[in-house]
């Protein structure tokens, strides 16, 4: 692919930030005009993290990589404001996953040809960058490894070398890349809860399904209708409760005629188990287009 102007390299890093040198170069050598680096990586607590960072930084001063304009983000993967340490967890995975999102999603809407390295820091981290650049990426975009000899990761190891002579022990490898939320459109309306579960966003209501739930919404109270919303949203109790500035108790007590409701609507036995998955199949479509 030619290079432009536009196009950006975001790069995994870990404690070995010749990966994201080595790479650019190669990049470079190979054409590509990259405007700026965006570095992703774990918290800045680790040292080995942080001298990796402060050398990456030293290769971007004023803006400039090797002679040519190039600016230098890096961006440290959160939950809550707090940086993740490390990925043990599905919950960090899913901050990952939502970092990555967010800055594809910026970054396509601004058109922008993305060029993702995914050498450095761990391996989930590429794992995640992919998955985002699969739903929310184009054609434009490239996914690429860095493969270096044994010997040449003795020689540059904790960017003892950042740059090296081209040589074909040091070498890029386009990964293929498949940009499905071209060809499924609905795959970018899903969502991943910061536990790290994709929720797919649910299928379109049908007329029947439509008159169903607006009758029951006819038969509940304004407060009722209030708690089937939140609950069909997708909170939690717990969620639906602050949201409405009530109790958890008073959200239990409202459930009651909403589900004895929906029994009604949809001719349901009277002891049939209704849980709140089941109000969110059945009125999320509804209520996003009510």
């Amino acid at each position: 692919m030619a290079g432009t102007a536009t196009s950006v390299c975001i790069a995994t890093l870990g404690g070995q930030p010749q990966v994201v040198t080595l790479a650019l170069d190669a990049l470079m050598a190979r054409g590509e005009a990259i405007g700026e680096v965006i570095v992703v990586h774990l918290s800045e607590h680790n040292p080995r993290n942080r001298a990796a960072l402060l050398l990456l930084a030293a290769e971007f001063m004023g803006d400039c990589y090797r002679g040519e304009r190039c600016r230098y983000r890096p961006l440290g993967v959160t939950q809550g404001g707090t940086p993740i340490d490390d990925l043990t967890s599905e919950t960090a995975l899913g901050a990952v996953h939502n970092t990555f999102t967010r800055l594809i999603q910026r970054l396509k809407q601004q058109d922008r040809a993305i060029h993702l390295c995914i050498s450095g820091g761990r391996r989930l981290l590429g794992t995640a960058a992919i998955s985002a650049l699969q739903i929310y990426g184009d054609h434009a975009d490239q996914v690429w490894h860095l493969y270096s000899s044994d010997l040449v990761r003795q020689r540059t190891a904790d960017g003892a070398e950042l740059h090296l002579d081209p040589m074909p022990e040091v070498r890029l490898v386009r990964v293929p890349l498949l940009p499905l939320g071209q060809y499924f459109p609905w795959l970018r309306t899903s969502s991943v809860r910061d536990d790290g579960q994709v929720i797919a966003p649910p299928p379109a209501a049908t007329a029947a399904e439509r008159d169903r739930c607006q009758h029951v919404l006819e038969r509940l109270t304004s407060r009722q209708r209030d708690v089937l919303r939140v609950l069909a949203a997708g909170c939690t109790l717990q969620e639906a409760a602050e949201r409405l500035s009530v109790t958890v108790g008073t959200i239990h007590a409202h459930k009651t005629p909403i589900f004895d409701e929906c029994r009604i609507a949809w001719d349901l036995p009277l002891d049939a188990p209704l849980d709140y998955r089941w109000l969110r199949e059945k009125f999320s479509p509804f209520l996003e287009t009510a």
